[in-house]
């Protein structure tokens, strides 16, 4: 069952829209409405004078607050003055648009070669358009008034416009504009306060754009100044992204200090108070990590150092002296002895001289001469050979290396303790700003959920317009709800529910018993209802079933289904596959193993091995009766026909809901297809001589003769209704010829299609036969190839054949006729 939704159109205080979009996310059963451009200024429209009724109240307030709490007749009228800024700018933000975007089109008239702008107003026998469409339409749109006897010409325009003048016959001017209609297109009518000739309109454009440029610049200057006077104004400017920004420095230092769990608050605190509370926990903890930084890059290089000296010192060698000599210069480092042989072949062939100091551990210490004009090129040569230089270490402690070593030794047990000290400074900064940092991502993870909820809504200086859809069965309990929080805001909210317009596209909420439930998911696929339409769901469920377990008859091989749906539901559950919940996917299979082993047990089916089935009239090995397998197609057709006829029955039963009274009747999928299929059947099974059920349903053969039937004059009758449905809406009658044609192919080519379900059925059977034979020609090749690998393929290539068979038997020979799935699902925001 479809249920519709209402719309809520619901104004507020910008003050207050956080707590009222908060109180809707408790209550979670709003769908909010993201606006687009078009949507927005019908809104508007529509909403504007509620809106100003509003604002005028908001302006009145104002006033009597300065009134009381504020000296001074300039302070009195301030908020006015706020108003009448506010609203003399944006009435020149419009002029300034117009008269740019007029001095761009100027040039454009006189490119065509005209001097003077085309008049408004009709001529006694003429008239003239204006117009600007995008360029890539432009040949099209020409070609085609030109075919009305018009003069076109035409200009580029900046960007990606193009400018059209249009010429032409005073009674064939609105068939010029029926083309436009087509495109998008703007009409250009040009002020009277504008002369009429190019050059003098473009003098007095050059004169008052400047004027005007200035007067806005004056105003907006007026308009922040008074603007800032305001108590309750709030700058809201990028508030959505300075959240962002604080969430993303929580999420840097939650990571930094290693801090788990999920993010909790109530959401009360200020922005402005999250902002100085991370700030200072940022700015302590960025502190402390420098100190340690530092520290650590200081110990890394004493240990160097240390490792220099504990060389030198069990060496007892002496370094040449680092000094500023003219001529030469001296690199001392630490290089892995395997890497010598590789630093020479690097460095042979240029002036540099390789001394080994001293040796332990597998390290060496080197002493690298050259002339000073090739130190750099040297320099990067040892860099690049792992070379670890240490010229730079104080030469006081290089020329006494085990005093210098006790030093070092010293001052690295300083580091580590001052490290120590830094890291228990860490972790009581961890501890103790663990609960803010949390209660701070908690607060600005609803204020980003609400500023998500707000996007794509309504707002002005003072009012916020939300829109958003409640189901039409909860709408009551919302509004008794909506009332009690506009009691707790002292009336700042208006509110009211509403039924959507007839072109406006609103969600729908699906509620089917819980058997069916899972079969959603299969109407999604194809798309999802409107509220117009009839919910296919219980029949889909039923229809596809069936479908399955007639093209895969086989009693064991269902309850092995069964059992894999049990495992998805239960080994699986809550992972998603192929987009769908394993859940889902482990009901749907339950259904379709059951289908398949009730028909599996009718058509004598078990692993392939066949059984006595139980259907009467059949017997093991049925496939090698010819009747049999003709009787089986007959079921496919006959259950294709039932499922056409209820199809149309579905899409009349909808067009006459709908108020589609000639549709619902004359068209191919009305009253006048029902009547041209039912007839088009009837005179198939008199022609044929067809017996549906022995002894109760049976056609005589009348061969040429059924074309003297009833059934016959049935379908010619419904085949006219539907040449007479575009006559009637004023349509072509080539419309009506072109409907007939698809209704005659689409009878007899969607009838056949269905003849696949026994297609399929009479595969599996013939899998059953050849397992049959081989296990009479041999046991062993029977069991292996037969029962086990066919089983095996059947359960998974024709499991998942058959299954999209039966999508495909619903979705383009069933839904095509009466659903359409262009819908949108319920999805309530919820907090």
């Amino acid at each position: 069952m479809i249920v519709p939704a209402k719309k809520l159109v619901l104004i507020t205080l910008r003050d207050f829209e956080r707590r009222v979009v908060r109180r809707l996310g408790e209550l979670g059963v709003v769908h909010f409405r993201r606006l687009n451009l078009w949507e927005a200024r019908e809104l508007l429209e529509v909403e504007l004078e509620r809106a100003k009724e509003l604002e005028e109240a908001c302006v009145k307030l104002a006033e009597i607050w300065h009134g009381l709490y504020r000296s001074g007749l300039e302070e009195e009228s301030i908020f006015r003055r706020y108003v009448e800024v506010r609203d003399e700018l944006r009435r020149l933000y419009a002029l300034r648009a117009e008269l740019r975007r007029l001095r761009d089109i100027i040039p454009g008239i006189k490119a065509m070669g005209e001097d003077e702008v085309p008049p408004a107003e009709p001529g006694a026998e003429l008239s003239t358009l204006l117009i600007t469409i995008p360029k890539e339409v432009l040949g099209k749109l020409i070609a085609r008034i030109e075919g009305l006897g018009a003069v076109v010409k035409h200009a580029e325009l900046p960007g990606n416009e193009a400018l059209i003048y249009v010429v032409a016959l005073k009674d064939r001017v609105d068939e010029a504009r029926e083309a436009l209609e087509e495109i998008y297109h703007q009409e250009i009518v040009f002020p009277d306060y504008l002369p009429r000739r190019c050059d003098e309109a473009l003098s007095q454009l050059d004169i008052r754009l400047p004027e005007l440029e200035r007067r806005i610049s004056e105003l907006e200057m007026e308009f922040e100044e008074v603007k800032g006077k305001l108590l309750w104004t709030v700058d809201e400017g990028g508030e959505y992204a300075l959240l962002s920004a604080l969430k993303g420095e929580i999420l840097r230092l939650r990571e930094e200090l290693s801090l788990e769990g999920r993010a909790e608050g109530a959401g009360d605190m200020s922005i402005d108070e999250a902002k100085r509370i991370l700030g200072e926990i940022s700015e302590k903890y960025d502190s402390i990590r420098r100190r340690l930084d530092q520290i650590r890059h200081e110990r890394e290089e004493l240990e160097k150092v240390r490792s220099v000296l504990s060389l030198l010192s069990e060496a007892d060698v002496n370094l040449p002296e680092i000094g500023h000599y003219e001529n030469l210069a001296i690199f001392i480092g630490v290089v892995g002895e395997h890497d010598i042989g590789r630093l020479e072949e690097a460095l042979r062939g240029r002036l540099a001289l390789i001394e080994a100091l001293a040796a332990k551990d597998g390290r060496a210490l080197l002493a690298v001469t050259c002339l000073k004009e090739h130190a750099a090129e040297i320099n990067e040569i040892l860099h690049g050979s792992g070379f670890e230089s240490v010229t730079h270490t104080s030469a006081e402690l290089l020329s006494r290396p085990s005093e210098g070593l006790e030093e070092v030794s010293k001052r690295l047990k300083a580091l580590k303790a001052e490290e120590e000290e830094i890291l228990e400074e860490l972790m009581e900064l961890r501890r103790s700003a663990a609960p803010k940092l949390m209660e701070i991502h908690g607060a600005l993870e609803l204020n980003l959920r609400l500023g998500e909820a707000l996007m794509g809504s309504l707002q002005t200086d003072y009012l916020r317009i939300i829109q958003g859809w409640v189901p039409a069965d909860i709408a009551g309990w919302l509004s008794e709800k909506l009332e009690e929080m506009r009691r707790e805001l002292k009336g700042v909210v208006a509110y009211r529910l509403e039924e959507p317009k007839p072109g406006e596209k609103a969600p729908t909420q699906l509620r089917n018993p819980r058997i069916f439930k899972v079969f959603e998911s299969i109407v999604a696929l194809y798309g999802w209802p409107d509220r117009r339409e009839i919910d296919p769901t219980m029949i889909s469920g039923v229809l596809w079933t069936v479908m399955f377990g007639l093209m895969f008859p086989d009693l064991g091989q269902g309850l092995a289904i069964i059992g894999m749906g049990l495992f998805f539901i239960h080994a699986l559950k809550g992972r998603r596959i192929l987009g769908l919940d394993s859940g889902k996917i482990g009901r749907l299979m339950i259904g379709m193993g059951l289908s398949a082993s009730f028909f599996g047990a009718l058509f004598g089916e078990f692993f392939l091995i066949e059984i006595q089935p139980i259907l009467p009239g059949l017997r093991p090995g049925w496939l090698g009766d010819p009747s049999s397998i003709i009787w089986l197609l007959k079921v496919a057709i006959f259950f294709g026909m039932a499922q056409i006829l209820l199809a149309i029955t579905l899409s009349a039963l909808k067009e006459l809901r709908n108020g589609e009274i000639i549709s619902a009747i004359f068209s191919h999928h009305g009253l006048a297809g029902l009547l041209a299929y039912i007839g088009f059947a009837l005179t198939a099974f008199h022609f044929l001589g067809i017996t549906v059920i022995p002894g109760v349903l049976e056609f005589p053969d009348l061969g040429v003769g059924a074309l003297l039937s009833w059934p016959f004059f049935a379908m010619m009758g419904g085949l006219a209704m539907m040449i007479l449905k575009p006559i009637l809406e004023k349509g072509e009658m080539a419309l009506g010829m072109g409907s007939l044609l698809e209704a005659i192919t689409a009878f007899l080519a969607n009838t056949l299609s269905y003849a696949r379900i026994a297609g399929f059925a009479i595969v599996h059977a013939a899998l059953a036969m050849v397992v049959h034979e081989m296990m009479h020609a041999s046991p062993a090749m029977g069991i292996g190839l037969g029962l086990i690998l066919l089983n095996l393929v059947s359960l998974s290539i024709e499991l998942l054949v058959v299954s999209i068979q039966a999508l495909r038997l619903l979705f383009y020979e069933f839904y095509s006729k009466f659903y359409e799935g262009a819908g949108t699902p319920y999805r309530p925001w919820r907090l």
